[in-house]
């Protein structure tokens, strides 16, 4: 047998030298062997890959740390333009835009605080062509239709639940139906008993009115506040208006006024005027902050001083009161208001009515007791 010869120097034989191309080839199997690599972590190991702000990070499966948590930045608004010329942030804040002020009903149907409370009185004023109600909120006995926090408050109306009926009052406030409080103001049955707060006769006896009623005294600061306490109530609660009914002192339509008693703290000889005129520039900036409007309802008579001094006078009318609502034919209580100096007559009178029409010229009410 022949034995494999080697070289002098016990070498295996010669192969040959390494060429450009066996490098070549080496360099592309391994990017061969790299892409599939590759391939094998996309397709399998999806779950584990996310994009962030810093590129592409991978979740290896053994790793025990906790990626950090990129917060969620939200809505983004991007702004185009000179950075010199836009708003400093830090002196601006967020802006809500104002709230439209609430116009005036044309048309207010008079309906039940039950029906206020329960819902009802939306459905009544639609199907009357309404596009407001009226509710009684304090009567002539005193009586309140919602819990009041006044020192002074009389007991609550029949039927109303103390625990829940301001916040049903707010809620209802709420809806888009334009609601008028109406109150009985110093006509109070409840306040009128009490001799500290009472209208009182010549002979300090507690003067009754036709009615067989007790009212209590405009000229008591005590009294005033208290009703301007119960103003601003409703009006905290929501109410776009309130009506004042027997909001000053009492007049001939009222009953026999030779026996009331003249005195500084009860009826003021000549200082009718002025003590009606405060009380009604208090409670209309009592009312001012929440964009609530101050009216009175009275008799054409009394509006103008025919009827009576019940302290008002076209001035005050002019400074503090938003509409008068007053019953009789529209032309003629205009005429009698304008006559009087009542400024813009025509815009400010809401006439009272037995039923709505809708060809009306003018704001109207149905106004029931």
């Amino acid at each position: 047998m022949r034995r494999s010869q080697r070289s002098q120097f016990d070498y295996h034989s010669y192969r040959g030298r390494t060429t450009v191309t066996d490098w070549l080839k080496r360099i592309a199997l391994v990017l061969a062997v790299l892409v599939v690599i590759l391939v094998a972590v996309l397709f399998f190991g999806q779950g584990s890959i996310s994009y962030t702000d810093e590129g592409l990070r991978i979740h290896w499966p053994f790793s025990q740390q906790t990626e950090p948590q990129t917060p969620d930045p939200g809505n983004v608004t991007v702004i185009e333009g000179d950075p010199a010329a836009l708003p400093d942030a830090s002196q601006e804040g967020e802006t809500t835009p104002p709230e439209e002020p609430q116009e005036d009903a044309s048309s207010i149907l008079s309906v039940s605080l039950s029906s206020l409370l329960d819902g009802s009185a939306a459905q009544l004023a639609q199907e009357a062509g309404a596009d407001g109600v009226a509710v009684t909120m304090k009567d002539d006995q005193g009586a309140l239709g919602w819990q009041s926090q006044q020192a002074l408050a009389s007991a609550l109306q029949d039927g109303v639940d103390s625990g829940t009926v301001n916040a049903a009052l707010t809620a209802w406030n709420e809806r888009d139906v334009y609601t008028v409080a109406r109150l009985s103001c110093f006509r109070d049955e409840a306040l009128g008993s009490n001799m500290d707060y009472t209208l009182r006769t010549s002979s300090d006896y507690r003067w009754r009115d036709s009615g067989d009623l007790h009212w209590a005294t405009p000229s008591n600061e005590a009294v005033r506040s208290y009703l301007i306490g119960l103003m601003t109530e409703l009006a905290q609660m929501g109410f776009d208006e309130i009506v004042l009914d027997y909001f000053g002192y009492p007049t001939q339509a009222d009953g026999t006024l030779g026996n009331l008693g003249q005195s500084e703290d009860n009826y003021p000889a000549g200082a009718l005027d002025g003590v009606i005129t405060g009380f009604l520039a208090q409670a209309a900036q009592a009312l001012e902050p929440y964009g609530t409007k101050l009216s009175l309802h009275a008799s054409a008579g009394v509006l103008t001083g025919a009827d009576g001094s019940a302290g008002l006078t076209p001035a005050a009318l002019n400074a503090s009161v938003d509409r008068v609502w007053v019953s009789g034919t529209r032309s003629d209580v205009l005429a009698a208001l304008e006559g009087a100096g009542v400024e813009n007559a025509a815009a400010r009178l809401v006439s009272l009515v037995d039923q709505l029409d809708s060809a009306a010229a003018g704001a109207q009410a149905v106004w029931s007791e």
